[in-house]
């Protein structure tokens, strides 16, 4: 066994992030850590699980996920050098792109403010209780988080870039208590545990994929009869969908396929086993939603977007849209 899954691997059980029981019952959902070779094998791991392992050793028991921030530790469980330290190592594991969190007394501030995004999902979620949600692509668990507004039997965040799910275990750390939200290193398209979920979410996902059919085919597949998807995506506004060649960029973004228009978006759904499909939110990005913070401190929408909406690479005007429909 390789040095990085030693590492991770004696991090994950001397902090005992993941309970025992949902390790378990949810078919080893901690091998992943193991099996995933683009996170225990990623040249920075070791480094990271330094950066773990010298946060600050603080107990709480106190976790709000109802507000616009993750808030996780009250203000006064934290001495002033401890704030310190846990602010240093966490701005660290930047770039932090979805937020924002406060732990204890200190804001992460992060280049999304997720919480807007949220709002506007929020309203169409099922409002049913014991779930298992399933969150693709879900970055450093701020929505797995949010959603447990739901009481939820379990969510579990996929997410491929192993930064983030670091990023993900540096909030865990402190809310041990909090055992029914996991975030595994991972591709959605690619999750063979067998768990039907009654929810699955992508989120900013679908423009990356290489084969959106395949994506949405891999939702399917997770998801129980009659199960919802949430699916939130860049639409263009035009009647054409945009292709986005190999090496080029939409909007400063990398590793873009097609953007497509709401109704090929309903069209996709449709001819892959979907029923009672919907746009149910149409909303533009803007500065004030995604900006260089602190905690992200490269360039942002502002550098990519000019203010008539078209990219700097010349593509037209585009939005973000919210899909939702149910399995047959």
């Amino acid at each position: 066994m390789g040095i990085g899954k030693i590492n991770i691997l004696s991090f994950l059980k001397n902090n005992k992030l993941y309970s025992k029981k949902t390790i378990v019952e949810y078919d080893n959902l901690f091998s992943h850590f193991m099996t995933e070779k683009n996170f225990y094998s990623h040249g920075n791991l070791d480094g990271w699980i330094n950066i773990l392992n010298s946060l600050p050793k603080i107990h709480t028991d106190f976790f709000d996920f109802s507000k616009h921030m993750i808030q996780i530790g009250r203000p006064n469980e934290i001495q002033e050098f401890e704030k310190k330290i846990l602010e240093e190592n966490l701005l660290k594991l930047s770039p932090w792109r979805k937020g924002p969190f406060l732990l204890f007394q200190t804001e992460i501030d992060s280049e999304w403010r997720s919480e807007k995004k949220w709002e506007r999902i929020r309203p169409f979620l099922p409002q049913k209780r014991g779930m298992r949600i399933c969150d693709i692509g879900c970055s450093n668990g701020y929505y797995a988080y949010k959603l447990a507004e739901l009481h939820p039997e379990i969510v579990i965040g996929i997410e491929k870039t192993p930064l983030y799910v670091i990023q993900f275990l540096a909030t865990k750390i402190y809310a041990k208590a909090i055992d029914n939200i996991l975030v595994i290193p991972g591709n959605g398209e690619n999750f063979n545990n067998k768990i039907d979920f009654d929810l699955v979410l992508s989120m900013g996902i679908l423009y990356h994929s290489k084969n959106p059919t395949q994506h949405i085919e891999a939702i399917k597949k997770l998801l129980k009869k009659n199960g919802t998807i949430i699916l939130e995506t860049i639409i263009t506004k035009g009647n054409a969908d945009i292709q986005i060649k190999k090496g080029e960029t939409f909007a400063g973004m990398k590793n873009i396929g097609t953007i497509f228009n709401e109704k090929n978006i309903l069209s996709l759904l449709d001819k892959n086993g979907f029923k009672n499909i919907e746009c149910v939110n149409i909303s533009e990005t803007s500065k004030e939603e995604q900006r260089s913070t602190k905690w992200m401190s490269g360039k942002s929408f502002s550098d990519f977007v000019l203010p008539n909406g078209s990219t700097i690479e010349g593509y037209n005007s585009f939005c973000r849209a919210i899909f939702i429909a149910q399995k047959k």
